[in-house]
């Protein structure tokens, strides 16, 4: 620090001005820089023009030391374009998607030691939840190695394991949590919680599991004691089929052994259902019936689900099951952020614990190619990871505060092997993978990717190869931005090379099926959030005058696309906008379309629509099934805002998908107002074949992070896939119109559905969280509800069987008794089972 303090202060004023900085210099630059920022308002009382919502915020800098140079800039995400601001001293400039450039202007008067400078600056649209404020802010100075500035790292909470901000200011207010005037989103504190939530009324798990069958009855007779082991009898040569089954079992302490409990296993149940089956447990032998292999997986399943860690015996019962949908999905996005192959395989794990049975794996958009194919090395080379290169020659521009690491988590790609290795997990798990490479929308990491493969092909004189699959048409001037604020993220539908490209990835992935011995049924086109492109496209105005009556490029595009995938026998998939594009006529008889409009924005309109048109519908609704959404609205809980402030597994298991617009008698809209929803223009005729989650990565930078967001949510999803509960309300077939006055959904319903919250809540708290604890899966833990009564404090959380802590005045934590409450409390928090690790606290006012 001395001899960086002795170099900038050895140069006056004038000089240092014009001087480039060394690497030294800059090195210590970014070692010191403290860069502080603050969001003062999401809900200013003016924007400037041209935007009608916008936010406010402030960048402090300060250095302990003075630096008078100007040769130098700052490289950092802003998920949203900063569009004015109020210094003289630094100007901001968007480049693209969320990459912004600050630099000193020539009115720079520099650093003075310990004296902070200010910037304050609006940025359109809206911004309010802390994670959406990204880290890693990169030092650059040409010439030099760039750095990223050590304040505005992340580092981990010791007690909750959960992602740290230094950099960013508390937020403390409304203003930094509801985003307009008509926003009334509440602050979910403790005392919002003890008003909101259900607390638990069952001391014990019922007999029951998750999802529930639909039948499930105790009979007399002696039950079981599983912890000698199993004892598996028939079906000899299906028993590697179901050796995940037995996997499973034996993480939880039943293995097999021939002394073990006697199960006998036997296909040709008489069900329609292919995936049914029967579960007998009686005088110490158990006796599975199914349908075909998958029912036996999950009747094996289901026995895993009867037990717990702690506790492997089980009464006399029997169980008739079958699965309410036949896709029971969750989409993993795994190209914004990358996801580990480890992460994947957990994944899929819990997926199959829970009688989930489908992977729709989102491998590329515009931030990563995760994929690697063959004699395309550009895919993984350079579109698999980030770093600062505005030529994007070596990588992509740093995204989603990416940082400069290419090596860190956020990078990555699967290998061929890696590929291979995780159908054929998935398969011995009975789930199917779905691979996605979003087009031709989301497609900029193939985009700069293939350029950087037709300059180098180019370079060789290889004209020919270069121009193959090029995705860029240079004299396509079209002006446009995406919905993430990029201006080059579209494919040029319009290029031969481009399905040039297409049929050739397509391709390879079917090979690597092959190689794994596991079928390629449904590749997902994406389809999504197309910009507006090809408006000035030489080529598109071709093929225009070619086909004047040509109804919309991207539905071209998706018609073509589908007829591709058809053709290599496989279904296509798409989400549900860009899929209401094509003309129905030219799109093959098997579509899979994901509905993804929100339902307080009548989002039930397009699902009945496609439904009715005979394609099969995937319900994706955002306001239920998204779960990078926070779980609570609460500033210290992380997650996305725009369609959902507030998606915790209560709302999830609240789930009523036969009936989407019902859900305007019960819920709220994203700025928390009741709204209605109108079906007697969209009666659905058809029924919809089943229902996703979503964890989309934007956000979400470790495996660990994904893990938060999944569990327990992903348990209140296979529920409502597998299982139709009796107090979800009948859709009516002949239309009717919804809201918080309707009072279809009655106080009897409401009742039934509280009670069976209660209990899944009670086989959550004292079974599953145990469950994912004991094989490393990293589950939120619940926020506790707290309010100061007249015997003290009053606390739970909406899971029984955790432990809560107190904070008392003087910062000590306690356990918490609630037969002896504590009078003065500062902050409450729950505890892991294995009390290793400790939940986010809520202060109690």
């Amino acid at each position: 620090m001395r001899s960086f303090l002795l170099l900038i202060g050895s140069l006056s004023s004038t000089t240092a001005m014009a001087t480039s900085l060394s690497q030294y210099t800059l090195d210590t630059f970014a070692q010191q820089l403290s860069v502080q920022y603050e969001l003062i308002s999401a809900k200013p009382e003016k924007c400037p023009q041209p935007y009608a919502s916008c936010y406010l915020s402030r960048l402090t800098f300060s250095t302990p030391v003075e630096i008078n140079s100007n040769q130098w800039s700052i490289y950092f995400s802003q998920l949203m374009p900063i569009y004015h601001t109020d210094s003289s001293q630094f100007s901001i400039t968007h480049i693209n998607g969320d990459l912004h450039q600050l630099k000193p202007t020539a009115v720079f008067s520099g650093f003075t030691a310990d004296q902070p400078i200010s910037i304050e600056f609006y940025t359109q649209d809206s911004q309010i939840t802390r994670s959406e404020f990204m880290p890693n802010y990169l030092l650059a100075s040409k010439g030099l190695t760039s750095r990223v500035i050590n304040s505005t790292k992340t580092s981990i909470d010791p007690q909750t394991q959960l992602e740290l901000q230094p950099y960013l200011a508390e937020f403390l207010t409304l203003d930094q949590l509801q985003i307009s005037k008509e926003d009334a989103t509440p602050w979910m504190g403790a005392a919002y919680l003890y008003e909101n939530e259900s607390r638990p009324t069952l001391p014990q798990a019922p007999l029951s599991l998750i999802p529930k069958p639909m039948s499930l009855q105790k009979l007399s007779g002696d039950g079981v004691n599983l912890s000698q082991g199993i004892n598996v009898i028939g079906l000899d040569e299906q028993q590697l089929k179901l050796s995940a089954a037995f996997g499973r079992l034996a993480q939880l302490g039943v293995k097999q052994n021939e002394l073990g409990i006697t199960i006998s296993i036997s296909l040709g149940l008489s069900s329609p259902h292919s995936e049914a089956y029967e579960l007998q447990i009686k005088d110490q032998k158990i006796t599975i019936k199914a349908n075909t292999d998958s029912g036996a997986f999950y009747a094996l399943q289901s026995l895993a689900g009867l037990i717990s860690v702690d506790d492997l015996t089980i009464p006399a019962l029997s169980i008739t099951d079958a699965p309410r949908y036949s896709f029971r999905g969750m989409h993993i996005d795994v190209a914004r952020n990358f996801r580990s192959k480890a992460f994947i395989l957990n994944t899929i794990e819990q997926m199959a614990a829970y009688k989930l049975n489908k992977l729709h794996l989102h491998l590329a958009d515009d931030e990563g190619w995760r994929l690697a194919i063959n004699d395309l090395p550009e895919l993984t080379d350079v579109g698999a990871k980030r770093c600062l290169d505005l030529t994007e020659q070596q990588c992509l521009l740093p995204q989603l505060g990416a940082g400069l690491d290419s090596s860190s988590a956020v990078n990555g790609y699967y290998s061929q092997a890696d590929y291979i290795e995780i159908l054929k997990y998935a398969q011995a798990h009975f789930i199917e993978v779905i691979p996605s490479f979003d087009m031709p929308g989301h497609s900029r990491a193939a985009i700069v990717a293939m350029e950087a493969r037709f300059n180098r092909l180019t370079a060789q004189g290889k004209n020919v190869a270069a121009a193959k699959y090029r995705l860029r048409e240079p004299e396509d001037k079209t002006r446009y931005s995406s919905i993430q604020h990029y201006n080059d993220n579209t494919l040029n539908v319009c290029l031969d090379s481009t399905y040039q490209f297409i049929d050739k990835v397509l391709n390879e992935v079917n090979t690597l099926h092959i190689k794994a011995g596991v079928p390629f049924k449904t590749y997902h086109i994406g389809a999504d959030e197309t910009a507006g492109a090809w408006l000035d496209s030489p080529s598109c105005k071709a093929l225009q005058a070619q086909q004047p009556t040509l109804h919309s490029f991207n539905g071209y595009f998706i018609e073509k696309i589908s007829a591709l995938v058809a053709s290599k026998g496989l279904k296509v998939a798409g989400w549900s906008d860009g899929m209401s594009d094509v003309e129905l006529a030219n799109m093959p008889n098997n579509v899979q379309s994901n509905a993804w409009a929100t339902l307080s924005e009548s989002g039930h309109e397009v699902a009945h629509r496609h439904a009715n048109q005979g394609w099969d519908v995937v319900l994706s609704s955002p306001d239920v099934t998204y779960f990078d959404f926070p779980y609570q609205s609460h500033p210290q809980e992380p997650g996305n805002h725009w369609a959902s402030r507030a998606i915790d597994s209560q709302k999830v298991f609240s789930f009523m998908p036969d009936n989407l617009p019902a859900h305007a008698e019960i819920w709220r809209s994203v700025r928390n107002h009741h709204y209605s929803a109108d079906d007697r223009k969209t009666i659905r005729t058809k029924p919809f074949i089943g229902l996703q989650g979503h964890l989309w990565s934007e956000l979400i930078r470790s495996d660990q992070q994904a893990e938060y967001m999944l569990y327990p949510r992903l348990l209140a999803l296979a529920e409502r896939a597998w299982h139709k509960a009796p107090w979800e309300l009948e859709y009516n077939k002949q239309g009717t119109k919804y809201d918080q006055h309707s009072d279809y959904f009655n106080v009897d319903l409401q009742q039934q559905k509280e009670a069976d919250w209660q209990r899944f809540a009670a086989l959550v708290g004292f079974k599953e969280l145990a469950k994912l604890e004991h094989v490393g899966r990293f589950y939120r833990l619940p926020s506790v509800a707290a309010r100061v009564t007249n015997n003290g404090v009053d606390a739970f959380v909406p899971y029984p069987g955790l432990t809560i802590e107190y904070q008392n005045s003087v910062g000590n934590w306690l356990l918490y008794n609630a037969a002896n409450k504590p009078a003065l409390v500062q902050q409450v928090r729950a505890i892991s089972v294995n009390g290793l690790r400790k939940g986010r606290a809520l202060k109690v006012d």
